[in-house]
């Protein structure tokens, strides 16, 4: 019997200058393809990735935290922007109050569209 006595380490594949403002939806893209670049790391199709962002509500002009998703079924080193789901980060907490029990699950989902921020607008990818 062999015994393998050398360790094979992961390269580092980091590349992005860090700046003060990195935590955008920008830099969640890129953490989550460098991730799932490597298949020792992540296997095709999984992985989940998130950041919590500050950003400008388009039509109260408030600053918002919003958490943008990548959850499960997408490819985490291919994801786009487009495949990333954004929810205001107080709706969600909000919605802790409405919860019963586990069989009320299937209501909480259809409840997740009411907690979007919407990303598609354009005054929002700032």
């Amino acid at each position: 019997m062999t015994v393998k006595t050398s360790l094979r380490y992961l390269e580092n594949r980091w590349t992005f200058k860090l700046r003060v403002a990195t935590m955008n939806r920008n830099f969640l893209r890129y953490r989550s393809n460098l991730l799932g670049s490597d298949l020792r790391i992540t296997n095709f199709g999984g992985g989940n990735t998130s950041s919590k962002i500050l950003q400008t509500d388009p039509v109260t002009g408030k600053q918002e935290m919003v958490l943008w998703i990548k959850g499960s079924g997408g490819d985490l080193g291919s994801i786009k922007l487009s495949g990333l789901a954004t929810l205001y980060l107080d709706k969600l907490h909000a919605l802790e109050r409405v919860y019963r029990e586990l069989s009320t699950k299937t209501e909480m989902v259809e409840m997740y569209p009411l907690c979007t921020f919407g990303k598609e607008c354009s005054r929002c990818l700032d």
